[in-house]
């Protein structure tokens, strides 16, 4: 993952780390994919905005060990994290749970989640990322996908993210 702008990304951002981003219709990830069919099930129950009380994470079970949920703190001026899948322990090589994103390290780790939760907070739209991790020591060639998704709560706006990492995946079209 990398910092960029709310509309683009920097000219001298490494373009080579993140292959896609943007809209979720450019999933491919069957994990991803699962998660986010269930968020739209839930967002057609829920009346458009998918809320945390919503969601039953034993009905995750397949894929729970790749999700991470967070809880929004102050409107974005942190993230918690509430659940941590194991297969994001494996792929990040740290156990997040309930750390808030204000603690992470590398430094620029850091700005880059702070970057997109808070981006997704103020947009209410989800979003997809696929590529090579660029800002953890030691991982730099490891291919992912993930998505984020927001979730309601209560009061106004969101609340929740839930989010779905599919370390390892590689979508071949993205080397044509």
């Amino acid at each position: 993952m990398i910092e960029f702008s709310d509309d683009r990304i920097p000219a001298d951002a490494d373009l080579s780390v993140v292959r896609v981003e943007g809209d979720i219709a450019l999933c491919r990830s069957p994990v991803c994919l699962a998660l986010i069919a269930y968020w739209r099930d839930i967002a057609d129950r829920d009346g458009a905005h998918p809320r945390w009380d919503s969601v039953k994470l034993m009905d995750l079970y397949k894929i729970a060990h790749h999700l991470v949920v967070k809880d929004v703190v102050d409107g974005g001026k942190d993230y918690v994290n509430r659940f941590w899948g194991t297969a994001v322990t494996d792929g990040l090589g740290f156990d997040g749970t309930y750390k808030h994103v204000t603690a992470y390290q590398p430094a620029q780790m850091r700005r880059a989640v702070q970057h997109r939760y808070n981006r997704l907070v103020k947009t209410t739209k989800p979003e997809m990322v696929r590529g090579f991790i660029a800002t953890m020591p030691e991982q730099e060639s490891l291919p992912f996908e993930l998505v984020h998704l927001p979730l309601w709560g209560d009061g106004d706006g969101v609340r929740h993210i839930i989010s779905a990492y599919h370390f390892g995946f590689i979508w071949p079209d993205d080397f044509d």
